[in-house]
């Protein structure tokens, strides 16, 4: 035993004391001996950097060599690089495994194996935010609501940077049943739910008392421009007077499904600008052709990333309303890459601004009209099954529309004012 710890001392001290010189000397060395096959020539940039990850190196060879059992080396590798992402500290960067990344895709593409709700990592507590629960899946069914923080996959505690790890846990093969702690309020409640295949519906519309358009955009996914040009069509074929785009929990997606959106409904110009941290500024414009009518854009504390792109735009081009309650606040956003072995990363690589140059990042979006959502309507029926007559948002838009919204302000108004004349009257009588 005595005599592994020596080998173990000299190994290390060989990794942390091997300087530049060293290197060359064994390349000479070797060279000398007829072993020129066996090295080749790097620069000092290269050779810092396998210096720089030596370690690494080390200790695979240290658990190669005394490790008890046999180890799968390539598990190891995988926990490194999943190790090395989350050592960035931000929720939103992640590592993915080739499994991981598969499923990445099919949320993409619209369909995939699991339970059916949407999920935010909220930096502000740390936790697993559900912000939508598909109508019809196995979450909605178990009694699964928005706003729940799950806490417990299988009795397994993740944070908001271990959400997509949750998720691998809750997919997985139709028929399986994964358990699900969420925390509501103050209570913590178990939901035994059973995966399903799971068909993402990104965008709901329909015509209100006959000449508003409604549509609910949840996600910039999958086909969601497809069924938001959709709902423009229709709204158009209806003359509508007057539109609301719905973005409430729409956690975002993709910026160029966002953008496309945009050109469909915004006045030329740029939708949304990106600057990575060389300073590079990369802008997404639009055309001049677009659908112009009055419009309201409902948003929420879960409108969140590209949501707040197309909000961003909208207020700054004085296109709509904004109505509902402060947006999330994430203006960062990422890019995806696949490598060859099916495994792939996500990573942070810019901050987004606005067309005037706002960067809302922790900070958020302030709608023009503060409507607070009737939380004792959502007690009765739930978030998603709320009827738009129980939808006092939805009910303030249409009245933003019809300019009732103005009207009913300034009747509480004059009423004030007459109450307060009336009373001047009253005191300069006695």
């Amino acid at each position: 035993m005595r005599k592994n710890h020596v080998v173990i001392a000299l190994l290390l001290a060989f990794a942390v004391c091997m300087t530049s010189a060293d290197a060359l000397a064994v390349s000479f060395l070797s060279r000398m001996q007829g072993e020129e096959d066996n090295t080749v020539t790097i620069t000092k940039d290269e050779y810092a950097r396998l210096l720089r990850y030596e370690k690494l190196d080390v200790l695979m060879e240290l658990v190669e060599m005394y490790y008890y059992e046999d180890v799968d080396e390539d598990e190891m590798l995988e926990s490194a690089a999943l190790g090395l992402i989350a050592g960035i500290g931000d929720v939103y960067s992640t590592y993915y495994t080739k499994e991981d990344m598969e499923a990445f895709n099919e949320e993409t593409e619209g369909e995939y194996a699991g339970i059916g709700c949407q999920l935010l990592a909220d930096p502000s507590d740390q936790m697993i935010t559900i912000t939508r629960v598909f109508k019809g899946s196995p979450a909605e069914r178990a009694g699964m609501r928005s706003g729940d923080k799950i806490v417990y996959v299988n009795d397994v505690y993740y944070s908001a940077y271990e959400m997509d790890d949750a998720v691998s846990v809750m997919r997985g093969e139709p028929g399986g049943t994964v358990k699900v702690t969420v925390l509501r309020d103050l209570d913590t409640i178990d939901f035994d739910v059973t995966r399903e295949i799971v068909n993402i519906n990104y965008v709901e519309y329909e015509i209100l008392d006959g000449d508003i358009g409604y549509v609910m955009v949840y996600d910039f996914l999958g086909d969601a421009y497809e069924g938001f040009a959709e709902a423009i069509d229709a709204f158009r074929a209806a003359n509508v007077s007057g539109m609301i785009i719905d973005l409430r929990n729409n956690g975002g997606g993709l910026v160029d499904a966002c953008v496309d959106m945009a050109d469909l409904i915004l006045p030329e110009g740029v939708v949304v600008s990106m600057r990575d941290k060389y300073d590079e500024v990369e802008e997404y414009r639009i055309d001049d052709e677009y659908f112009d009518v009055p419009m309201v854009l409902l948003v929420n504390g879960y409108s969140a990333s590209a949501s707040e792109i197309l909000a961003g735009a909208v207020r700054d081009y004085g296109a709509g309303t904004l109505l509902g309650t402060k947006t999330f606040g994430k203006g960062v956003v990422q890019s995806a890459l696949e490598f060859t072995d099916g495994s792939g990363i996500k990573l942070t690589t810019a901050r987004y601004y606005t067309p005037s140059g706002e960067c809302i990042h922790g900070v958020g979006i302030e709608p023009d009209i503060t409507v607070e959502l009737d939380e004792d309507a959502v007690t009765v029926y739930g978030l998603n099954n709320l009827p738009h007559d129980q939808d006092n948002q939805l009910q303030a838009a249409i009245k933003v529309l019809r300019g009732e919204w103005v009207e009913e302000a300034q009747t509480e108004e004059s009423a004030e004012e007459s109450a307060e004349a009336g009373a001047a009257e009253e005191g300069a009588a006695e």
